[in-house]
């Protein structure tokens, strides 16, 4: 499905904006692409317009980018595409970039890479990502891919639970005596 342009189409000036350049509008575009209420889906020129976004650098585009390619959504469907603009993006402190790196890295079948998932929590963990920070509280409370620390898994759980993961308050209730 494709855009009509015209007076009608309140996102003309925005593709417009988008074609000649504009990074805002270019995620702007993508958005409601993807969204489709206001144009119709378009997967595919969604990826389009993300892709030049995040050739200039926007976190968020990349993020969606990579998101796209993890999917093959509007594009083919490509682990180490997602990997390039996960790291593009998580490189810009994108804590939601960071733990899907770290999920890649941990449930990557053959391409498993604990070391590598561990440093990707910790990283979304510190960027405030409660759902990095309590499954790096699990990883540490039942040692996967390291060293059980439960010093440091309840230190996890209870930044996840303050910022109301429910789990995580279980998690810290079952340890309740070793805390």
């Amino acid at each position: 499905m494709s855009l009509i342009l015209n007076e009608e189409n309140p996102i003309s000036s925005l593709i417009a904006a988008a074609d000649k350049g504009d990074l805002g509008a270019q995620v702007q575009v993508a958005f409601e692409l993807v969204k489709g209420q206001s144009t119709g889906r378009d997967f595919a020129r969604a990826a389009h317009y993300y892709q030049l976004a995040a050739c200039q650098g926007s976190a968020i585009a990349q993020h969606n980018l990579a998101t796209m390619s993890l999917n093959g959504q509007g594009v083919q469907q490509n682990t180490k595409m997602a990997i390039h603009w996960f790291e593009r993006a998580a490189a810009q402190n994108d804590a939601d970039a960071q733990f899907n790196l770290a999920l890649i890295y941990e449930q990557g079948g053959d391409d498993t890479d604990m070391s590598q998932a561990l440093a990707w929590y910790e990283r979304a963990s510190e960027n405030g990502s409660a759902r990095a920070q309590f499954d790096l509280a699990a990883i540490y409370h039942h040692g996967r891919g390291c060293n059980k620390d439960i010093d440091r898994a309840i230190f996890w759980y209870r930044k996840a639970a303050a910022q109301g993961v429910k789990r995580a308050e279980q998690a810290l209730h079952s340890l309740g005596d070793m805390i």
